[in-house]
C-alpha cells in the first residue's frame, strides 16, 4: 500500500429523478437562458456541490452512577504513589442497548456553492415544496445516492449508500455587505434517510481487468 500525500476525493451525484419534472422543465430554461456551464438542471445542481458530511454514531454508551466510600480529596499532598483521577464513585459507561444501527446519525449534509443568481437555492427551494405539498407517496420517491469514494489515483475505490434521502432543512439566505470583497458563499441542505451501505468496489474493478 503506498501511502501518498495526496488527498482522496469523493463524488456525490444526485440522481435526476430527485427534481420534479414541472421544476426540471422550469429550470431548464432559466439555466440556457444564462449560458450556464450545464445544460440540464441536475447537471448544474451536482456540479455546485462543494462538501458532505454523513455518517456518525451518536448516544452509544450508558453511564451509570457509582456510589463511594470513605471518599478523599483526588490530590492528596501526602500520599507518596501517584495521585490518580480514578475513584470508587467515578461514573462507567456501558454499551448502549439500542441496535448498532438505531445508533447512526442518518444525517447528510450537503454544502451548495451559491452561484448563478442563487439559482440552484432556489431550485432545491421549490423542489422541496413541491414534493411536500403534493400528494406524494414515499414509493413515488424511490431514489437513492450515491457517495462515491475516490482512491489517490481518482479511481472509485468505495461507495456509501443513502437510502431514501429526503431533505429536512435549508439554510436561510444570507444577504449583506459585510465584506469589502465579494466571496463566495455556500449553503447548508439536511437530509435524513432511513438506512445506508457501503460497499468496496475495488474488487469490481479488479475483476473487470480481468
Amino acid at each position: 500500500m503506498n501511502l501518498k500525500a495526496r488527498q482522496d476525493g469523493f463524488k456525490l451525484i444526485i440522481p435526476d429523478e430527485f427534481i420534479c419534472d414541472e421544476i426540471k422543465d422550469k429550470y431548464a430554461k432559466i439555466i440556457q437562458d444564462q449560458k450556464s456551464f450545464a445544460y440540464k438542471p441536475i447537471d448544474f445542481l451536482n456540479e455546485t456541490i462543494q462538501s458532505v458530511q454523513v455518517l456518525g454514531f451518536v448516544d452509544s454508551t450508558i453511564p451509570q452512577p457509582q456510589s463511594g466510600k470513605g471518599m478523599k480529596p483526588l490530590i492528596d499532598p501526602n500520599r507518596k504513589e501517584e495521585n490518580r483521577f480514578m475513584h470508587t464513585s467515578t461514573d462507567y459507561n456501558y454499551r448502549s442497548e439500542k441496535n448498532p444501527i438505531a445508533l447512526i446519525d442518518k444525517t447528510l449534509n450537503v454544502y451548495f456553492r451559491h452561484t448563478l443568481g442563487y439559482v440552484n437555492y432556489f431550485l432545491l427551494f421549490e423542489n422541496f415544496f413541491y414534493q411536500y405539498s403534493r400528494d406524494r407517496k414515499y414509493k413515488e420517491l424511490p431514489y437513492n445516492f450515491n457517495i462515491d469514494i475516490l482512491n489517490n489515483l481518482g479511481e472509485v475505490y468505495s461507495r456509501v449508500v443513502i437510502y431514501n434521502p429526503i431533505i429536512n432543512s435549508i439554510d436561510m439566505l444570507d444577504f449583506n455587505y459585510n465584506q469589502p470583497i465579494a466571496q463566495p458563499q455556500n449553503f447548508k441542505v439536511e437530509f435524513k434517510y432511513s438506512n445506508i451501505d457501503y460497499q468496496f468496489m475495488f474488487e469490481r474493478h479488479e475483476l473487470e481487468k480481468e
